[in-house]
């Protein structure tokens, strides 16, 4: 007589992998004719916005933007800021079996040098961290019957990858500037921060809903002298509103989506009080789907030899939406040679999610300044943080993790301090892993039949916290048949007990 088997197929992950690819970011930028003539490098840095990770033929490829900013003085001791977009793109083999993929972009060391009045070099690198989840489908044994088998199964819940996706679209908005402000001149720093507030699966679709804040330093245009020259700040923020083609995706599915907002392009309006906002938006949005899965941890037969084939079995156990507000405040003694604060503002890097499930990230607190001659300054300083999330102490397989500046205000004028006051959003979601041994083949010697204690009672000394699975094993008996037989609900002994085996 042999086992009758039924099995299951997994989906089995393995732990996330990680690669690291360095380019080299190069590029001199030529001053239009309209621009003041470079006396000074006051301020450079880079920031980059990816697209998404595409996969064809084993090799997963992160390309973007990188946008260089500099900030100068000109020869007028004037503050004035100029940029340039570079693309990026570097290809990643995988050998296949990805079944989702992250890529975080970190910025190496810049160096930066005006060449003469009307150039500046840039030569640096950034930083490329591809995260994959890769996985193959195996066989686990969830049932057995039959030559008195007796199965001790487990059910576990899991989720499974049903897709990503991604989409852009344009923002073309009219931000006014306001009652009273001068006219606008030009742009001195810009910024872009776009959340997710909602999201939501709809047949064949996902739902997003969420805004876009821009924030925008620009420099007045006036017709007199004697006017006052101090750069202005404007916020604009927009509510946004879109569905993502997602082919394949059930009403039941879960899903978690972020906006990634590009560079924005600011223009004047013709009056001079308004200004054109134009701005990409990128939707990264991914599907997962919740199953049970039932497998065997053991089995004997009461008649019969019998043989287990282990294996491990590993899955995602769990999707943990990550959303929350870290309020940086921090004081700024101003430095011997900076007389007035002009700006003050935050910028994040990207997260680091440690193995231990918490969430890690820097916050660059830079300052726009001016001496007793009013000659622009910058200063600049990092913190790091490191919070607690709901994944801590679990095992991680796989996150997606954002930050982004969400609100800022800073003040100056008590003495010789400055304070600056940003919430940061920490946004994304974090996927726990599940990893046990379970049976992948089972089978009976029916030529090796057991032979059974002929005692008319078979009596058993267990102690505290044995669990009756074992002791049914020992004794080639059914847990049903020992709990009924002893009048025992649970399946560990609470307290020593001398125990009836049935026959």
């Amino acid at each position: 007589m042999e086992l009758d088997l039924e099995f299951r197929k997994v989906f089995c992950c393995g732990a996330s992998d990680e690669k690291k690819a360095v380019l080299p970011v190069d590029c001199s930028i030529i001053l239009p004719d309209y621009f003041p003539d470079v006396m000074k490098i006051l301020r450079y840095t880079a920031k980059t916005v990816k697209s998404p990770v595409f996969s064809e033929g084993g090799a997963e490829t992160v390309s973007g933007n990188v946008n260089i900013e500099v900030n100068y003085v000109s020869e007028e001791g004037e503050l004035c800021s100029c940029s340039q977009l570079q693309p990026f793109s570097h290809s990643f083999d995988c050998g296949g079996n990805v079944s989702a993929a992250e890529a975080d972009i970190r910025i190496g060391e810049i160096g930066c040098r005006a060449v003469n009045k009307r150039r500046i070099d840039l030569h640096g690198s950034i930083e490329i961290l591809l995260r994959t989840l890769c996985g193959e489908e195996k066989n686990f044994v969830s049932s057995a019957s039959g030559a008195g088998a007796v199965c001790k199964s487990e059910n576990s819940e899991n989720i499974m990858m049903v897709g990503e996706f991604y989409k852009n679209f344009t923002i073309e908005e009219k931000g006014e500037l306001g009652y009273g402000k001068p006219p606008f001149g030009k742009v001195l720093r810009c910024s872009a921060f776009a959340e997710v507030t909602e999201c939501h699966v709809i047949q064949d679709k996902i739902v997003t809903k969420g805004e876009v804040r821009v924030s925008l330093l620009w420099q007045p245009e006036y017709d007199s002298e004697s006017e006052e020259k101090g750069p202005c700040f404007s916020t604009f923020t927009f509510p946004v509103s879109r569905m993502v083609d997602a082919n394949g995706i059930l009403l039941t599915d879960t899903c978690d989506a972020r906006y990634e907002a590009d560079f924005p392009e600011i223009s004047p309006a013709e009056d001079g009080q308004n200004v054109g906002i134009k701005l990409k938006v990128g939707i990264f949005a991914r599907a997962y789907r919740k199953n049970s899965v039932e497998y065997l941890t053991d089995m004997f037969s009461t008649d019969y030899e019998s043989k287990c084939e282990r294996g491990r079995l590993s899955v995602m156990d769990s999707a943990m939406p990550i959303s929350m507000t870290e309020n940086i405040y921090e004081k700024f003694e101003l430095p011997e040679s900076a007389e007035t604060v002009t700006d003050m503002w935050t910028e994040v890097s990207s997260p680091r999610v440690t193995a231990e499930g918490k969430i890690a990230f820097d916050a660059k607190l830079c300052m726009f300044a001016k001496d007793a001659d009013e000659n622009p300054l910058y200063f600049e300083k990092t913190v790091e943080r490191e919070l607690s999330s709901p994944a801590q102490g679990r095992p991680i397989a796989f996150h997606n993790v954002c930050a982004g500046v969400r609100s800022e205000e800073f003040s100056s004028g008590r003495g010789r301090e400055a304070e600056i006051s940003a919430s940061v959003l920490i946004d994304g979601t974090v996927y726990t892993a599940m990893s046990t041994d379970a049976i992948t083949a089972c089978s009976v010697s029916t030529d090796k039949k057991l032979e059974h204690d002929s005692a008319a009672i078979v009596l058993c000394y267990a102690e505290k916290g044995e669990p009756i699975w074992d002791i049914a094993k020992k004794y080639r008996a059914t847990v049903e048949d020992i709990m009924i037989e002893n009048g025992i609900s649970a399946d560990i002994l609470q307290e020593k007990a001398m125990l009836v085996i049935p026959r």
